[in-house]
């Protein structure tokens, strides 16, 4: 058998799975190594305590915004109501002015009967009466 040098085992080792698979089988075979996986793992793994923490802190996260969108929720009302009360102040303006333009339209034909009789009684009374 020849020897085989680190770079070509490690070459070997990257392209071919069937090598990876037979020395991860041959290291988890040895209890120590085996071990010492297990602890090298066991230090990237969540505990419970961690998972327990991270719900604490989302469930505290969900409460913040829950009270945000309340008071969002609260402003949000308050503006609906507002414009409630401003639709209801134009929809008054708006009968005002209706009454408004009725008035000035009765004066104007008022203005009219008013200046037609003034100028048509005089001019009917010089011809019917010579």
């Amino acid at each position: 058998m020849r020897a085989v040098s680190a770079e070509e085992l490690l070459r070997q080792l990257r392209e071919e799975p069937r090598y990876r698979r037979e020395l991860a089988e041959i290291l988890a075979s040895d209890p120590e190594i085996r071990l010492a996986l297990i602890q090298g793992a066991l230090r990237e793994v969540a505990t419970k305590q961690d998972i327990e923490r991270l719900t604490a802190y989302i469930d505290s996260r969900i409460s913040d915004v829950d009270k945000r969108l309340d008071i969002l929720s609260a402003r949000i009302d308050d503006v609906n109501r507002r414009i409630d009360d401003v639709n209801r102040r134009v929809d008054d303006l708006n009968g005002r002015l209706e009454d408004l333009s009725s008035l000035v339209r009765a004066s104007l034909v008022a203005i009219v009967v008013t200046l037609a009789s003034t100028i048509l009684v005089p001019l009917a009374l010089k011809l019917l009466l010579p």
